[in-house]
């Protein structure tokens, strides 16, 4: 079995400069939150999560190893090394399109949304169409039966063939390379990132969402712990943005990393330690 990531290594590689990174998540056992030191390997990572269910062995991980890796995730990786290296302005068009369809295939390839929304709404809608099929009794019955016996083939790969469609769907990636994009650059290296690391204001009410039918949508991605990437179709937001003070900026970013993180939070040292251990004990106590 394979062990595939929902945030690539290349963008947490950035805050764990010999491999290891900074991990904060919360121990009910303990009752506190516990800071660790994990592999990068080991990070955001779940057994068999692009890989299709009862089919052959050859084609269990071409989600993976023939769309996420090669059409999203190297891309990326190219284009955030020219991002980090020359700026925004020095991608390609090529680059820019890699980088925007990397963007938009954050919210589709989550955990909760491969293993539970997508399940959820396969059953739904499966159930519609059962619904208003007509025809004889008997037929019915046994095309039920088939759905049935196929409903956990169907749960798992059905959302992730969907979830291939969306990350690659050209309007959604033109709305996102249409936006201006920019970056800040902190005198610091306290930038978290988290397991969920897409942040979009408004927020929404899925991990790594973008609003993007909103004109005042703005995402933020946190892709070096001194490095912070905004994009937003408002062009107010951008001088609105820059007048942030780079504290305020970190400490405002923080905290939403933190709110929008499902278990883990990353950092390349201690130095956000008592504000993540802080807001994830709230976080915790909340869901009580």
């Amino acid at each position: 079995m394979a062990r595939h990531h929902y945030v690539p290594q290349f963008m947490l590689r950035r805050w764990a400069p010999k491999g290891l990174i900074n991990s904060f998540s919360w121990n009910p056992d303990a009752g506190k939150v516990l800071e660790t030191s994990v592999a990068v390997r080991k990070a955001c990572q779940i057994e068999d999560l692009n890989a299709f269910y009862g089919v052959p062995q050859p084609q269990r991980n071409v989600p993976e190893d023939n769309f996420f890796t090669p059409q999203i995730d190297t891309p990326a990786s190219d284009a955030l090394a020219v991002i980090l290296s020359d700026g925004v302005q020095s991608l390609s068009s090529e680059q820019r399109s890699a980088w925007a369809r990397f963007l938009v295939a954050f919210a589709v390839r989550t955990p909760e949304t491969l293993r539970k929304m997508g399940p959820i709404e396969t059953r739904k809608g499966l159930k519609m169409a059962q619904d208003r099929a007509g025809g004889p009794p008997d037929l019915e019955a046994q095309v039920s039966k088939i759905i049935a016996n196929n409903m956990p083939a169907l749960e798992r790969n059905m959302p992730l063939r969907i979830a291939m469609e969306l990350a690659s769907d050209p309007d959604k990636i033109a709305v996102v390379m249409a936006m201006e994009w920019w970056m800040r650059q902190l005198d610091r290296d306290d930038i978290l990132v988290g397991d969920r690391p897409l942040l979009s204001m408004p927020r929404m009410p899925f991990h790594c969402g973008i609003p993007l039918d909103n004109r005042n949508c703005m995402i933020v991605l946190p892709v070096a712990p001194d490095v912070l990437f905004f994009a937003s179709a408002n062009h107010k937001t951008k001088a609105k943005n820059r007048n942030m003070t780079p504290s305020r900026l970190a400490y405002v970013i923080n905290e939403e990393t933190i709110a929008c993180a499902d278990t883990y939070v990353y950092s390349l040292n201690s130095s956000a330690a008592t504000l993540v251990k802080r807001k994830l004990a709230q976080k915790a106590q909340e869901k009580q």
